[in-house]
């Protein structure tokens, strides 16, 4: 093999990984809440030793809204957050702000909650 050619490798191999970490979504929650095209709203909510910091939150039906969570507090059971309906359980590394894009259902309640379900909070509907 000639030099060449390992430069070459090298050189693609660069590349692909560029792309791949560009794919991968690796942007500033801010960034991704605002790439939904509609205006949704951003809540944040605090992860202290008290647990979410608001936990009820009150929103129009059927309104987009961006849960903006930061986990403050170490250690805690709250290092991650499962949102009702939402198959996906978000992490929350400590002090970063991890953004949940959620939909407000037409009416009661949606509810959030720490893995252990100790600490919960809720997206009450208001309105309408």
């Amino acid at each position: 093999m000639t030099s060449t050619d390992m430069t070459f490798r090298w050189i693609s191999l660069t590349v692909l990984l560029c792309a791949a970490c560009q794919k991968s979504g690796n942007s500033p929650p801010a960034a991704q809440a605002g790439s939904t095209g509609s205006a949704s709203k951003v809540v944040p909510i605090t992860v202290t030793e008290k647990g979410f910091e608001p936990d009820h939150v009150d929103a129009a039906p059927s309104q987009p809204l961006v849960l903006r969570f930061t986990r403050k507090a170490d250690p805690t059971c709250a290092d991650a957050v499962e949102v009702q309906g939402d198959p996906v359980r978000h992490m929350l590394p400590l002090n970063q702000a991890v953004d949940v894009k959620v939909k407000v259902p037409k009416s009661g309640e949606l509810a959030f909650a720490c893995p252990m379900d100790m600490y919960r909070g809720a997206i009450k509907v208001v309105g309408n």
